[in-house]
């Protein structure tokens, strides 16, 4: 295995289609070991085997899965990545050389000759949805080109299964258990118990959508300038996995899975 340096993507920054300059970057901010290697296919649409035999899952992106109840989905976006890498150079930036539960190690990838930030690639095509990580600076560039994406209605953006839930389809959300997505919508009621605050989308907070924040992450995004405490009225867009809190529920473990939509009332 040979090991880059970083000098060959020093001062490159990624244009692809569509972008300015000023959003288009190379993943160098993401941080990671450089590692060459060469990509033998797609797995699925966010993860590759390489000619090594090792699989890879693109860090903090999202494709459709089988959870998703779309095979044609999952199918689609495999293809979408198959097209683009296999067989082709890329250079990973590993974060670790930990495996996860299915033992695939998570990296950034350039394709070398074609100079296409992976991640960012299959953002822009809709193909992809952001997850919230820990790497703060990395996630913010990406959603970058997950709101271009959505703007335009590109990929998966123009269909009703993947498109942002409206926080009253309660309907909608209780048949997504399980599921990554985004949920819009407007806090109706501020609760606080057992070291978690409770922000609920509606008056019945036993069926209603609710977005369940533990005090940690809280006082994360009090520091960074507003306290969840204060969002009754605030209309707000989380990310995460849907689960059963009599109604449907997301909890958020990182300050990054919510996004305030607008400005309280006193700015």
């Amino acid at each position: 295995m040979i090991v880059h340096g970083l000098r060959p993507f020093f001062g490159f920054a990624l244009v692809l289609a569509g972008f300015c300059p000023a959003a288009a970057e190379s993943p160098l901010h993401c941080g990671g070991k450089p590692v060459a290697v060469r990509i033998a296919e797609a797995l699925d649409g966010t993860s590759l085997k390489l000619g090594d035999g090792r699989e890879v899952k693109l860090a903090h992106v999202i494709a459709p899965l089988p959870i998703d109840g779309d095979e044609k989905a999952v199918q689609r976006a495999r293809g979408v990545l198959a097209e683009i890498t296999n067989g082709k150079a890329a250079t990973l930036f590993l974060a670790s050389d930990a495996r996860d539960r299915y033992g695939r190690i998570s990296a950034q990838a350039i394709l070398i000759e074609e100079k296409i930030w992976l991640e960012a690639e299959m953002l822009s095509r809709g193909i992809a949805r952001v997850v919230p990580s820990a790497n703060d600076k990395c996630v913010k560039v990406l959603l970058q080109y997950e709101t271009k994406a959505r703007a335009v209605h590109a990929g998966f953006w123009k269909e009703a299964k993947f498109e942002i839930f409206d926080a009253e389809n309660i309907e909608g959300l209780l048949a997504a258990e399980g599921r990554f997505v985004l949920v819009e919508g407007t806090i109706r009621r501020v609760g606080e118990a057992r070291g978690r605050v409770y922000l609920d989308f509606g008056r019945r907070f036993t069926e209603d959508f609710t977005i369940v924040v533990p005090d940690n992450i809280r006082r994360m995004l009090a520091a960074q300038g507003s306290d969840p405490k204060s969002w009754r009225g605030r209309r707000v867009r989380v990310r995460g996995i849907l689960f059963s809190w009599g109604g449907p529920a997301i909890e958020v473990n990182l300050a990054q899975a919510i996004e305030l939509l607008d400005l309280p009332k006193s700015e």
